[in-house]
């Protein structure tokens, strides 16, 4: 995905005309931005795997919260009373919306390591988003995502050396399908964000990033035909609610 997503956001760069003058002075910040991402992506697919899935998802996607606290706080950006309870009310549809609360007395109950391995990944993530809206207004954005890429592929290949992990022995076409769609929406998000950062306030475009758990949910429904639980039908409803405040808020 690392792979794929550089490559094919060096070519659309070029291709639009776009492709950013890369400099040495940018190569600290790239390395911070790799490490953050690298690292926030590990401990949660680590926490995945050791679970409960129902408590490490939602916490993951909480890392809303550690960007605005840090860009109020090193960045500062001053938000009003109806921003901050619209973004409050966003943060708990998104964490609603991400689990299943049928399950969460029964996981807390017995807490795992997964669990503060999620919470880890939530810092490594909001630092990532943090650190990103300072370098999108220190440099050019769309060159720091160039230059973490270049920065974080070959490290993450030689994670993979270091850990032995073989690829895989076969690659179909739905394979390479997906690990193409995988990277190219990744780094759009990456774009998508840094743009958003460049128009307006870190904090309340981290927000807006952060509700990505309505879509898995709502395809969930309509393409897989699952039932979700009932806080996370109401935590749809809530986190469109904070949305609506939020762009209230602001206008």
């Amino acid at each position: 995905m690392q792979l794929t997503g550089t490559v094919l956001y060096a070519a659309a760069l070029a291709a639009v005309g776009r492709f950013p003058a890369l400099s040495l002075d940018q190569l600290p910040l790239g390395l911070a931005l790799a490490a953050l991402g690298l690292t926030g992506l590990i401990l949660f697919y680590k926490a995945l795997a050791l679970g409960p899935i129902a408590i490490v998802s939602p916490i993951g996607a909480a890392y809303v919260a550690v960007t605005v606290l840090l860009v109020v706080v090193f960045l500062g950006e001053r938000l009003s009373g109806g921003q901050t309870v619209a973004i409050i009310v966003t943060v708990i549809g998104i964490v609603m919306t991400g689990t299943d609360g049928r399950s969460v007395a029964a996981a807390l109950s017995r807490p795992k390591r997964g669990v503060w391995l999620a919470i880890l990944a939530m810092i490594g993530f909001g630092g990532w988003a943090a650190l990103m809206a300072y370098a999108t207004r220190e440099h050019d954005g769309l060159a720091m995502i160039l230059m973490q890429r270049l920065v974080s592929v070959p490290v993450t290949l030689a994670i993979l050396l270091a850990l032995r992990r073989a690829l895989p022995a076969r690659l179909d076409l739905r394979t390479i399908a997906i690990v193409l769609a995988t990277g190219t929406f990744d780094t759009l998000a990456n774009v998508l964000y840094v743009l958003g950062v460049q128009g307006g306030y870190a904090s309340i475009v981290a927000t807006g990033s952060g509700v990505y758990p309505i879509i898995p949910a709502l395809l969930a429904i309509s393409v897989l035909g699952e039932r979700l639980a009932p806080n996370q039908y109401l935590g749809v409803v809530v986190l469109l609610a904070g949305l609506v405040g939020l762009g209230a808020a602001g206008s």
